[in-house]
């Protein structure tokens, strides 16, 4: 198949919803390398993504996106020099239910600040229909924070009509630049 191929990562705490996002979304049957939890998540999890999920979307006829997901844990971070390359923009999952949710975002944004300072990425908070105000408002200030720039919003991951308004939102902040300047990623366009 010839055309454009881009690609977009997804990447949050353990058990944010990333293997759940590409299951979701991706037209061919996703590839996992979810492994048996043997740490403390087994207590929230089954399983853990210890390499990357892959899945794949097809835009139109000239062009599909490939769609990875990188481990939860900051130990497996080395992953994202594997996708780096071409990237289109990362979608940052929180598990908008969990006790520790923005400190588990603050923990990604800071683990991938540098690459996130050099593209457009989205803060999706998940599991949860809708998301608290005090939720959504604390994850937006976890990306000021780490002077990051990124739109927060709800999504069900288990949801494709969810996932896909996530990519177009990617590719509407790539096409329009809102809030991104890829010649000076840490100011506001």
């Amino acid at each position: 198949m010839t055309g454009e191929v881009h690609k977009i990562v997804f990447m949050g705490a353990p058990g944010a919803g990333k293997t759940t996002c590409i299951r979701a979304l991706s037209e061919i049957p996703p590839v996992s390398t979810d492994v048996p939890c043997t740490d403390a998540l087994r207590d929230l999890k089954e399983t853990t993504t210890v390499a990357l999920d892959y899945g794949e979307l097809q835009l139109d006829d000239e062009s599909r996106v490939l769609l990875y997901g990188l481990p939860g844990q900051e130990r497996f971070s080395y992953m994202f020099d594997v996708v780096r390359t071409g990237l289109l923009g990362a979608i940052v999952l929180v598990d908008a239910t969990s006790a520790s949710a923005v400190d588990e975002l603050s923990r990604t944004l800071a683990c991938y600040r540098a690459d996130l300072r050099k593209m457009p990425f989205v803060v999706a908070l998940n599991k949860s229909e809708q998301a608290a105000d005090a939720i959504a408002e604390a994850c937006r200030e976890a990306v000021r924070i780490q002077e990051l720039t990124a739109p927060v919003m709800a999504v069900d991951a288990r949801r494709r009509e969810d996932i896909a308004q996530l990519i177009e939102l990617l590719l509407v902040i790539l096409e329009f630049g809102f809030g991104f300047d890829p010649e000076h990623p840490q100011e506001l366009a």
